[in-house]
């Protein structure tokens, strides 16, 4: 077993806000240049991760330190999201606002733990591992603090330029054709495909975590824009992962009861479109994927702890191996 370091953050904008972290420290003794963050998607909590950061540990001869966090609103961290008129209680926090607290987080653990004050926390080399809608806050953090990420991991990504509904036919639109639909849908399926999607993957559902998703599709339109900026020439890698499409459809009709049939025609195409996008925010000779996980589900991280441990390694030894990344 490794090394790990437990604590709470307090945010700047509210002390009463406390995030629970887990940090574990460089497996060499010089100092580091560069940070592993892994991101949580919706209620999931960071310790789903400490699988996949003890197998980095195994198999990097000299892995950089790591950290994760859980979000306000997830297991261990301490407060709520604020209210705001128009959302659900207790979903004032949304996407870019996240992105805000993890820059507090980065800046807090690069002062305390890797001797790098604030004024140069810019100076470390950010490595991304994200999951779900955390893709999007990871891309908002690039976007807020450019050339600062020098990789990321993206596995199975939020839908962050839709509102999920519109993924399925609308029976009640003017241009609706029932004739034109596939194999085994119908009308109905289409408006119980709309109705039940929204309860969990809607931009505007509620959540236990409290995050607003609402403005995803303002924030991020485009699944291949903006294009990312590394710091140095010859960065940031990408490597994208996705469900297994074989067993996502079960996944979805256990969670909301959707009929495989529309995630078969619908859901997951958007999803694998979405992902052939993401992966063109870097240069393409920095691509990787979009790789199917299979037999995975959504939480990629979970299922298959070693296949997200062999891509991040992979990104790690090509940082190592450019001499420019200073990893």
């Amino acid at each position: 077993m490794f090394s790990m370091e437990k604590f709470f953050v307090k945010l700047n904008r509210d002390p009463s806000l406390q995030l629970s972290c887990s940090f574990i420290p460089s497996s060499k003794s010089s100092p580091p240049t560069s940070l592993i963050v892994f991101l949580n998607g919706i209620s999931t909590p960071h310790k789903l991760w400490y699988p996949v950061a003890q197998l980095l540990r195994k198999d990097i001869e000299t892995c950089p330190p790591m950290l994760m966090y859980d979000r306000i609103g997830q297991q261990a961290s301490i407060g709520r999201n604020r209210d705001v008129p128009g959302r659900p209680r207790g979903h004032g926090r949304d996407c870019l606002d996240a992105a805000h607290d993890l820059r507090e987080v980065i800046t807090y653990v690069g002062g305390k733990h890797l001797d790098i004050s604030s004024t140069h926390v810019d100076t470390l080399r950010i490595i991304f591992v994200a999951s779900s809608v955390s893709c999007a806050i990871a891309r908002l953090y690039a976007a807020e603090f450019p050339r600062t990420v020098t990789a990321m991991v993206f596995l199975d990504s939020t839908l962050a330029n839709s509102d999920t509904i519109s993924v399925f036919p609308d029976p009640e639109s003017p241009d609706f054709s029932p004739g034109s639909l596939p194999a085994g849908v119908t009308s109905e399926l289409c408006a119980d495909a709309r109705k039940k999607i929204a309860l969990v993957y809607g931009s505007e559902s509620k959540n236990a975590e409290g995050l607003w998703r609402g403005t995803l599709p303002g924030l991020l339109p485009h699944s291949d824009l903006p294009k990312l900026q590394g710091p140095e020439p010859g960065t940031p890698y990408v490597t994208v992962i996705k469900h297994d499409p074989d067993v996502f459809p079960r996944q979805v009709q256990q969670l909301v009861s959707l009929a495989p049939v529309m995630t078969t025609a619908y859901f997951d195409p958007a999803w694998h479109r979405y992902h052939e996008g993401l992966a063109q925010i870097t240069s393409p000779e920095l691509s990787k994927g979009p790789i199917i996980a299979k037999g995975c589900g959504h939480l990629i991280q979970r299922d298959n702890p070693q296949l997200v441990a062999t891509e991040v390694s992979e990104v790690i030894k090509k940082l190592s191996h450019d001499k420019q990344s200073r990893l």
